[in-house]
């Protein structure tokens, strides 16, 4: 046997051993037959632990297994022990012997501490992440929203001077005036977008939901987006059904999903592409599709997407601005609302599907 066993009589003492009981405890034969087992090894095993199974429990039941001992020895030093104890009756004759099967658990009960130890260091680090993600949060909102009032001061006095409004621009003034106006609402719309970003992974965003005619407001979002495809020369298909019922929903944040998917599929198409949008009631949910036959999106890069500030890196994209937060943010909305976003390319010029699911009745209050 490969775990140490060994036979005792009914006075406790050792009628004899396996093998693998010499070799573990570096003993020898003349040493261990025919000894009380609290003998053994100068008395090693005098053990008060072992006395209490052998004297007062076993006697008491016929079997024991998993009985835990924790000894140190002089030969092997100190070992935990599981200790499977059985009483039975010999062939030749009418007395009971006892079989005591001792397993080693010694280095299994170090892993198990060490993996107890780690995995309680795993969870303070989880809540240091916790912690540090949280003031990340914090930071990024409180840091927005001072941005955004300057900002919005920068935008105003900048369409005041564009519309002549004090006076009029030469045409240098008017293009410098311009450049400022669309760069302050580039950088407007960025920080709005870290401001709700921060806000959903702080848990702070809260939905205000309504009756959404959602039909009326995906053809609404469609018109608004074929203006941006007209000017690219792409041709938009727009298949929404007409049967599609109200819904519970944010109607801001449901637009500004939209938006964020149209604009995307614009931007990404060059000019001639086809861009569209389609939309179906499938049991309690409203399933939309936004799809274009632009750049598309390499394998690698499809588990990257949904990281803040990513962009898919094309030649064509690097002409394009963007903050690569619109999508995953608009992921986060979708399922605040209670759906789900997912998204499709078979590859780099491949085009691009994005479907998110958005439910008819939230469980949420309104």
């Amino acid at each position: 046997m490969r775990e140490p066993l060994i036979a005792l009589d009914q006075d406790l003492r050792v009628i004899s051993v396996s093998r693998s009981f010499y070799d573990f405890f570096k003993v020898k034969p003349e040493e261990t037959i025919g000894q009380l087992i609290y003998d053994l090894g100068n008395k090693q095993w005098n053990i008060p632990k072992l006395r209490e199974l052998l004297e007062t429990i076993l006697p008491q039941k016929t079997t024991f297994d998993n009985y835990e001992v924790e000894h140190d020895f002089a030969t092997i030093g100190r070992r935990i022990m599981l200790l499977n104890a059985r009483q039975i009756q010999r062939v030749s004759g009418q007395e009971l012997i006892i079989l005591l099967a001792i397993e080693d658990i010694t280095e299994r009960r170090e892993i198990e501490n060490s993996l107890g130890k780690a995995h309680e260091e795993l969870e303070g680090l989880a809540v240091e992440l916790e912690r540090t993600a949280r003031a990340k949060s914090e930071f990024l909102a409180n840091m927005s929203h001072e941005l955004r009032t300057p900002l919005n001061s920068i935008n105003g006095f900048s369409e005041v001077l564009f519309d002549e409004t004090f006076g009029p621009l030469n045409d240098k003034q008017k293009k410098y005036v311009n450049n400022v106006l669309i760069s302050g609402k580039h950088l407007l719309m960025l920080i709005n977008q870290i401001l709700d970003m921060a806000k959903v992974e702080s848990g702070k965003m809260k939905l205000t939901l309504s009756k959404l005619p959602v039909k009326d407001l995906l053809n609404e979002m469609a018109l608004l987006v074929a203006d941006l495809a007209g000017k690219k020369n792409l041709e938009m298909r727009v298949e929404i059904s007409n049967d599609l019922p109200d819904i519970d929903a944010d109607e801001l944040r449901v637009k500004e999903i939209i938006y964020n998917l149209l604009s995307n599929a614009v931007k990404f198409t060059p000019e001639g592409g086809h861009i569209g949008i389609r939309a179906v009631r499938t049991g309690e949910v409203i399933e939309v599709e936004v799809w274009d036959t632009g750049v598309g999106i390499a394998v690698e890069n499809m588990d990257k997407i949904f990281e803040g500030f990513f962009r898919v890196d094309t030649p064509y994209s690097r002409l394009t601005e963007g903050t690569g937060l619109g999508l995953p943010l608009s992921r986060k909305m979708v399922e605040l609302h209670g759906g789900v976003l997912s998204v499709e390319s078979k590859g780099l010029d491949q085009g691009t599907a994005i479907r998110f699911t958005l439910p008819v009745r939230s469980k949420q209050g309104a």
